[in-house]
């Protein structure tokens, strides 16, 4: 195919030569009689020629045709000795050497480079690109395995994120659940008994045992020099203070007799 012939119809379309089959055009001129030029026919046979070929809307285009004009609008915007960027998804082509009037595959002296996001850039083989249905084929195939690795990772996270939100609920429930049984247990239990046995005390049960405000508590259990042990969502749905047994049950032994605040020193 000539390249002077395609250039010539390139530049008689201008900015509109991206909306028409510039092969198509050059084939039909051909056999009207044109050459190497345009004005090898006359102007009323090319615009007849031209009107016969336009390109459909992007949205009517087979996946072929669709990769094919877009590849060939971005190498045609591409300055001569640079790379030409197709980029689709998490695939990305690159080509340099190619004709920006001749569209024609194979292209002797271009050269064609392939990157999946997460792998390697590998170089396409002369078998790869020796037609744009073999080249649409490798970069349709590297695409697809994107964009099968993308929705089996999303619903791999997404399945994961219901799973710990399952799991806090269920977590939640068994504390509240645990909660409540440790806070009937403590209300059956005699005095100087404890049939709770528990290590640990929620900030509601530290109050309920030492008689005093929930607020008030923390700055207790800094007088006492007792520091919490962990943290555990309350009733209200906020984490709550855990303070080891055994030193407050202590603590509140050594304070005066009983009745005596001050405040509970």
């Amino acid at each position: 195919m000539s390249d002077a012939l395609d250039h010539g119809i390139s530049l008689a379309l201008g900015e509109s030569a991206d909306t028409y089959d510039i092969e198509a055009i050059a084939e039909e001129l051909r056999k009207a009689g044109a050459g190497e030029s345009v004005d090898d026919v006359s102007a009323e046979t090319f615009w007849d020629i031209v009107d016969r070929h336009p390109l459909p809307d992007s949205e009517d285009l087979s996946p072929l045709d669709r990769f094919k004009a877009e590849v060939t609008a971005a190498v045609g915007h591409t300055a001569p000795g640079q790379w030409t960027v197709w980029r689709r998804g998490g695939v990305t082509l690159e080509i340099r050497g190619h004709s920006r009037v001749n569209f024609t595959m194979p292209q002797y002296t271009a050269t064609y480079r392939l990157t999946v996001v997460g792998q390697q850039t590998v170089w396409l083989t002369d078998d790869e690109t020796s037609s744009w249905p073999r080249l649409w084929e490798t970069v349709a195939s590297s695409l697809e395995a994107w964009t099968c690795a993308v929705e089996e990772r999303r619903q791999a996270c997404e399945a994961a994120d219901l799973a710990v939100e399952q799991a806090r609920a269920a977590l939640f429930a068994a504390r509240m659940a645990a909660d409540n049984a440790r806070r009937e247990l403590a209300a059956l239990q005699p005095p100087g008994e404890d049939l709770v046995r528990h290590g640990i005390m929620t900030r509601t049960e530290v109050a309920e045992y030492l008689d005093i405000a929930p607020n008030s508590v923390r700055a207790q259990m800094a007088k006492w020099e007792i520091e919490a042990v962990e943290y555990r969502r309350g009733p209200n749905g906020r984490p709550e203070a855990c303070y080891p047994t055994a030193a407050v049950q202590a603590s509140a032994a050594r304070r005066p007799g009983q009745g005596h605040r001050s405040d509970l020193t």
